[in-house]
C-alpha cells in the first residue's frame, strides 16, 4: 500500500510543482534584445511562406542600427505583474545602453473594457518616462481594444493605427517609414489589404495580430513587421493544443510561427510574447517579454 502512495505522489507533486510555476512565470520579465536584417522582398506569390531565423538574445550591449526601438505588447491589465515602474527601469536601461528612436507598445491594454482606467494608468507611466528622456511614444489597438474609444490620448501614446510616421537612421540621415494598422478585434473582423502608406522607403509596420501579413497584398508587404497577440502560446502545451484546440482561428501558428524572428516571404517579422496573460493569470515556459529592437537596412 506505501509504495502505491508514493506512485500516486510523485505525478501529484508534479502537478502542484506545475501549477505553482504557472503562477510565478508571469512574474519573470524576460529583456531580450533582436536585430532585424532588411531581406529581398518577394511579392510574386500570395500565399506566405515562414522561416525561422535566430532566436533574441539577452545581450544589451551597444550597437550600431539604423534605428533602435523599445517594445512591449498584450499589456492585458487585468493578469499583468509586470508594474509599470519595473517596465521603465528597463526602457531606462535600454536607452542608457544606445540611446532609442522609439517606444512602442502592440495593443492590447485591457482584456476587459471596465478595466480600461487602470489600463490607461500604466501606459501613462510609460508615457511619462518616455517624456522625460526625450523619447516618442507610439502605440496601436490590439483585438481587445477595439471597444475603447479613442484610447491613445488618455493612455498617452500617439496612435499609430492606420497612419504613419517618418522616421531617420541614425546611420545616413535616410527616411524610414514607421507605419501601424488596426485591429477590428475578434468579432466581424476586417482585414487590412493595404498599408496605411505609399513610401517608397523601407517601412516597419507595427501592428497587434502578425496573421495581418497573410492578407496584405504582396506588393503592399512592408519590409519588417512588429507585431504581439499570440502570447508566445501563453501555456506551451504538447502538440501545440493551445492553438489546435484553444485559439484555432490563428493561422500562423499552425505554419510554424509563434514567437520570435522569421522571415515571410522577404518581410523580417519580430512576433513578441506580450508582458500579460489573456483572461488567466498563467504562464508555461513562454516568460513575458519586453524587446530591444534594431533595424538595420
Amino acid at each position: 500500500m506505501d509504495k502505491i502512495y508514493i506512485i500516486l505522489a510523485i505525478p501529484a507533486g508534479l502537478i502542484l510543482l506545475s501549477i505553482i510555476w504557472c503562477l510565478i512565470e508571469p512574474f519573470v520579465l524576460d529583456l531580450d534584445r533582436i536585430s532585424m536584417k532588411r531581406a529581398s522582398k518577394d511579392s510574386s506569390t500570395k500565399d506566405i511562406s515562414v522561416k525561422k531565423l535566430s532566436e533574441p538574445t539577452h545581450d544589451t550591449s551597444d550597437s550600431n542600427p539604423d534605428l533602435r526601438f523599445f517594445l512591449f505588447s498584450d499589456l492585458h491589465i487585468e493578469c499583468c505583474p509586470i508594474t509599470a515602474k519595473r517596465l521603465c527601469n528597463d526602457i531606462r536601461k535600454a536607452n542608457s545602453n544606445a540611446p532609442l528612436d522609439a517606444v512602442l507598445f502592440g495593443g492590447d491594454i485591457i482584456t476587459y473594457p471596465s478595466f480600461a482606467k487602470a489600463g490607461y494608468k500604466y501606459l501613462s507611466a510609460v508615457s511619462s518616462c518616455c517624456k522625460e528622456l526625450g523619447i516618442p511614444f507610439y502605440g496601436i489597438s490590439g483585438n481587445h481594444d477595439w471597444l475603447l474609444e479613442n484610447a491613445a490620448e488618455p493612455a498617452g501614446f500617439i496612435g499609430l493605427d492606420n497612419t504613419s510616421v517618418v522616421l531617420t537612421s541614425r546611420k545616413d540621415g535616410s527616411n524610414i517609414t514607421l507605419a501601424g494598422l488596426s485591429d477590428s478585434g475578434r468579432r466581424n473582423r476586417v482585414w487590412h489589404s493595404k498599408l496605411p502608406s505609399e513610401s517608397t522607403e523601407p517601412v516597419v509596420l507595427l501592428v497587434h495580430d502578425p496573421d495581418a501579413i497573410i492578407h496584405l497584398e504582396p506588393e503592399e508587404r512592408p519590409d519588417y513587421m512588429l507585431s504581439g497577440h499570440l502570447h508566445g502560446g501563453q501555456m506551451k502545451l504538447p502538440f501545440q493544443m493551445e492553438f489546435t484546440v484553444l485559439r484555432k482561428s490563428d493561422k500562423l501558428p499552425r505554419m510554424g510561427a509563434v514567437q520570435g524572428l522569421y522571415d515571410m516571404n522577404g518581410t523580417t517579422v519580430f512576433i513578441s510574447r506580450g508582458l500579460g496573460c489573456g483572461i488567466l493569470p498563467f504562464r508555461f515556459l513562454s516568460f513575458p517579454e519586453a524587446t530591444v529592437v534594431e533595424i538595420n537596412l
